[in-house]
């Protein structure tokens, strides 16, 4: 996960946050993107966090891909996925720490639930859905 020599190149067409291992070390780009929505389509309220499939794995491509998403604005226009967010939660018994870290916010995961991530900061955690269907623009 923290060997970045060989990753795509993705990291400078966009603003990605960097994540970071439990150790230092920045994440690769194709094991956790962590971006805001496209400007030039007005998404840029919302944010992203793509992850691989299983977590923690490297993707290529939306088939072997996990897209969480944080839009109170719903500028996706997906009433599903919005009303599915929750920035008031709370960890689920069994939810696990990945180790990963950006800015002081933890990502956890819920082992027997891919429906949602979880980003905990010192004094909230907010619960991001799984969209099925990311929203795409041109």
């Amino acid at each position: 996960m923290t060997d970045v020599a060989t990753e795509p190149d993705w990291r400078q067409f966009s603003d990605y946050r960097e994540w970071r291992s439990a150790d230092g070390c920045l994440v690769r780009i194709d094991v956790l993107a962590d971006r805001p929505g496209p400007e030039h389509c007005g998404f840029e309220d919302a944010r992203v966090i793509i992850t691989g499939i299983p977590f923690g794995a490297r993707y290529t491509d939306s088939t072997n891909a996990a897209s969480y998403v944080r839009d109170p604005g719903n500028v996706f226009d997906d009433a599903a996925t919005a009303a599915a967010l929750d920035l008031d939660a709370q960890l689920p018994e069994g939810a696990e720490d990945t180790g990963l870290r950006e800015r002081g916010t933890e990502l956890w995961v819920d082992p027997d639930d891919n429906s949602a991530i979880y980003l905990v900061g010192q004094n909230t955690v907010e619960r991001w859905p799984l969209d099925p269907q990311p929203a795409g623009c041109t």
